[in-house]
């Protein structure tokens, strides 16, 4: 048995679709969902082989290998990223401004430092537990969205910031959130097994990119998000991991160093199948 991390946010239930839903031969894997940085926990602490987690996270690792050609990227706006208040501010409204930011993301926490870091804007970080919005307008001026909980704010909260957008603008690049990791040991012991799954991976992303009105459909029904929109936001959205994608990963690892959040870090891959 194969223990197979899922970030669970409806970006995810795309590229796992195939898998989950008998599209595609898979190996023998149990799933495990939850949020990035609770998925990352689990790794680390051996009760999941393989998983996609907050690129950051892998960033603080040496343990850690990279699955290639996977990645949730946008080359702009992501939709679901989001910085939002209850007022008409402006980033740069910030200054002096407490922004919330929830326990369930690293990538996103750490792009909001290098962003508000860049434009030399200081604002005060509050974690919060949960992602409640209201709760976290209540302790703060604005709060930091992601996933599905960004998704159903738009249109009910001021949207200061996408992330994505903000990080294009100020490098003309793609932003790499997550990154499919095998754990080194792991890799090491079982080296067709990972490459079972990787295919699979794969062949579901695929499958993923052949079928997106039928994934998007089904997500918005199980979500509770209109069709149109998700049909567009998959669209916005990009699962594999080219050399520009991996030239904008090395640069923000580069800005989070600068930050002090992370010391050098080096980019290990697991070899592509035969």
């Amino acid at each position: 048995m194969i223990h197979l991390g899922k970030i669970a946010f409806a970006n995810c239930d795309f590229p796992y679709y195939a898998i989950e839903h008998g599209r595609i031969e898979v190996p023998d894997i149990s799933i495990t969902q939850a949020h990035p940085v609770e998925l990352a926990r689990r790794l680390f602490k051996g009760e999941l082989d393989i998983s996609p987690i907050s690129s950051i996270m892998y960033g603080k690792r040496d343990d850690l290998l990279i699955l290639p050609d996977l990645s949730i990227t946008s080359n702009d706006f992501t939709k679901s990223v989001l910085i939002c208040s209850n007022g008409k501010l402006e980033l740069s409204d910030l200054e002096g401004k407490t922004l919330c930011i929830p326990e369930t993301t690293a990538s996103s926490a750490t792009l909001v430092r290098i962003i508000l870091s860049l434009k030399d804007i200081d604002v005060k970080i509050k974690h919060c537990s949960g992602t409640d919005i209201d709760l976290m307008l209540k302790k703060g001026d604005a709060a930091l969205l992601i996933g599905d909980s960004a998704i159903h704010a738009i249109g009910k909260y001021r949207i200061i910031a996408d992330l994505g957008n903000e990080w294009k603008k100020i490098t003309g690049k793609k932003m790499v959130y997550a990154l499919w990791v095998v754990r080194k040991d792991f890799a090491i012991h079982h080296p067709d097994k990972v490459k079972g799954v990787l295919k699979a991976l794969l062949e579901s992303k695929e499958y993923a990119y052949k079928n997106i009105n039928e994934i998007a459909n089904y997500i918005a029904n199980e979500k509770n998000i209109d069709c149109g929109f998700m049909r567009e936001y998959l669209h916005t959205l990009n699962y594999d991991l080219d050399a520009d994608s991996v030239e904008s990963l090395r640069l923000y690892f580069k800005y989070a160093e600068d930050c002090g959040i992370i010391d050098d870090v080096k980019l290990r891959f697991f070899n592509k199948p035969d």
